[in-house]
């Protein structure tokens, strides 16, 4: 296999020839995704921000997180690479002399779990874990908790979107032991079952979690937790976990701890989720910190993702469809603009949703919101319906 040259951020990789040109990218002998580029930037500024010196790239392949950390953070005095794959390893050794960061890293040639469980000894820990797999993350959730410091943060990817957003929900039942939802915050749905089992895989072994940045982006669903480890702080997170009633006809979403019957708006049988994380998603002052870290690095995606998650934790854990809404008010679909100014003249908190492509959160009741979808429906200009009646030969 070719190996070239390919710069990412400020650090140069060694990376597969085939894996710049061919879309997927090969899977063997070595794997190297270029489309991932955003969620290592990201987690590069998050480095940044929280503090620490040390960072374990558990799934490292060719290097591409690890050798970004320990390149373009300079507090970063250890980075650990961590892979199965002899001939990435090499390709991530090779590149670290490359970017004069040798000094700083250290290459293991082993299997996530047996490494991250190695690691008992309280001076053996890290202060960042990250977890990369194909597909499910649950295998490593335990050891990946287990390997980082009291007070660091754990990093964790799930490509197995499907399951998490509700096409498969008997396969999230059995893969991370609560029930998603293919509704209209299906990403956020996601982000909260992967979150919920991570806060339920800590507290078996007495480690909570407070989770301080969740993203959903492409074919992937990522969570950043800080580790807080004791028999007291399980406790507290098992506390922000609990299901949610989904109703698939009308929208309206409520926080369950038991079976809702019928729907309140409805009248149809709502779905209940989860369980799934109920809590906070974010931690301002750090995000602040990662914020200008992206931009100071020019890393102009990562600071809008960043940037789009602020106050997100005002808002309860689901948004609102426009698009719902209308079909089922039978009116013309409006603006998310015009639905959220009446929600705040009447007084109500509103934002864009950071997880969909379209949605917008507000503490509103469900039934607000439709009223706001009526209301804004009727105010669109009569001469709308009129124009979009006529050819063009009356133009």
């Amino acid at each position: 296999m070719e190996f070239v040259e390919h710069l990412e951020g400020g650090t140069r990789l060694l990376v597969p020839r085939a894996s710049l040109t061919q879309d997927p990218p090969p899977t063997a002998p070595v794997f190297f995704n270029p489309a991932a580029s955003l969620n290592r930037d990201i987690s590069v500024v998050i480095t940044a921000a929280a503090g620490g010196t040390s960072f374990c790239d558990s799934m490292s392949g060719v290097g591409a997180r690890g050798l970004r950390v320990a390149r373009e953070v300079g507090r970063i005095e250890k980075v650990a690479m961590v892979d199965f794959n002899s001939e990435a390893l090499k390709a991530a050794e090779k590149a670290a002399g490359l970017n004069g960061v040798a000094g700083k890293c250290e290459f293991s040639a082993s299997e996530t779990c047996t490494y991250l469980f190695s690691r008992y000894r309280r001076d053996e820990k890290f202060d960042f874990v990250d977890v990369d797999p194909f597909g499910t993350p649950v295998r490593q959730l335990q050891a990946a908790l287990s390997a980082t410091a009291d007070g660091g943060i754990v990093s964790v990817t799930a490509t197995d979107t499907a399951v998490l957003c509700g096409v498969y929900p008997e396969v999230s039942q059995r893969r991370y032991a609560a029930l998603s939802l293919n509704n209209d915050f299906r990403h956020e749905t996601g982000v909260r079952v992967l979150a919920g089992a991570l806060a339920r895989q800590g507290a078996q072994i007495d480690i909570g979690i407070v989770p301080v940045f969740a993203h959903a982006t492409r074919h992937y669903i990522r969570v950043f937790a800080k580790v807080v480890v004791g028999a007291s702080n399980a406790d507290e997170s098992l506390k922000k976990t609990g299901h949610l009633a989904s109703c698939l006809h009308c929208g309206h979403t409520a926080v369950s701890e038991a079976a809702i019957p019928s729907c309140p708006e409805c009248g149809k049988k709502p779905t209940r989720v989860g369980p799934v994380w109920l809590g906070g998603l974010s931690e301002p002052r750090l995000l602040r910190s990662a914020l200008r870290a992206a931009e100071e690095a020019g890393l102009r995606t990562a600071a809008r993702v960043i940037g789009s998650f602020d106050g997100v934790d005002e808002f309860p854990p689901w948004s609102f469809s426009i698009e719902r809404a209308s079909s089922a008010l039978k009116v013309a679909t409006v603006s998310e603009s015009a639905v959220g100014r009446l929600l705040t003249m009447g007084g109500w908190k509103v934002k864009r949703t950071p997880f969909e492509k379209t949605g917008l959160k507000t503490d509103a009741p469900h039934a607000e919101f439709l009223q706001a979808v009526e209301t804004a429906a009727r105010k669109l200009p009569e001469s709308v319906p009129e124009a979009q009646s006529r050819g063009p030969s009356q133009k």
